[in-house]
């Protein structure tokens, strides 16, 4: 029952925020009391607490995308923005700043999190970076990057999908800030 109630809050937080999620309406769509969903989850804040857990969980899974040297850096990179922006626009805006400013421990620790993954990826793109490029500066500007690229009027200005956006955002970085993968590379690492 608590993995039903945390993907139904988790779907309803999604799409209108934190603070559009009602308990009372939350038990009534899992038809149960409001007591009986107490009894699970005692506080609206241990369910956004589980939420951050679970995100956290998934995000995780993530890592193995981008682990696997054999596949060229710029088709790991690409996988691995195509699974988070799909995650991503999963999200309204409105979850993030309802996350900051009602549960600042949960979103820090999201952050914080998310900051760990980033110098993992990091560590991982740092040898395939151009040279000359001042690998922090880089980086400082693919995380900008790749905030912005998730603002829903972009994509709406555009005409296309969030995820599209962020497709085309993550490419332009990667041809600036990537070494080139050399044809022949790809073809010897296919054979072998």
């Amino acid at each position: 029952m608590a993995t039903r109630i945390l993907e139904v809050f988790s779907r309803r937080a999604k799409e209108r925020g934190l603070r559009a999620v009602v308990m009372g309406d939350l038990a009534s769509e899992l038809g149960m009391s409001a007591s009986t969903l107490y009894e699970h989850f005692p506080s609206k804040a241990h369910l956004v607490s589980a939420m951050v857990d679970r995100w956290c969980e998934e995000l995780a899974t993530h890592d193995a995308l981008v682990e696997d040297e054999a596949v060229p850096i710029a088709v790991r990179f690409r996988t691995w923005g195509d699974a988070w922006s799909t995650r991503i626009v999963q999200y309204a805006p409105a979850f993030f700043r309802d996350l900051a400013r009602d549960y600042p421990d949960e979103s820090e620790r999201l952050q914080r999190d998310l900051a760990a993954r980033k110098e993992k990826g990091a560590s991982i793109l740092r040898p395939h970076l151009r040279s000359g490029l001042v690998p922090e500066a880089a980086f400082a500007l693919l995380d900008l990057i790749y905030t912005h690229a998730h603002d829903p009027q972009i994509g709406d200005e555009a005409g296309v999908a969030r995820r599209e956006v962020v497709r085309t955002a993550l490419a332009i970085w990667a041809r600036g800030a990537l070494t080139p993968v050399r044809r022949e590379a790809v073809a010897k690492r296919k054979r072998s």
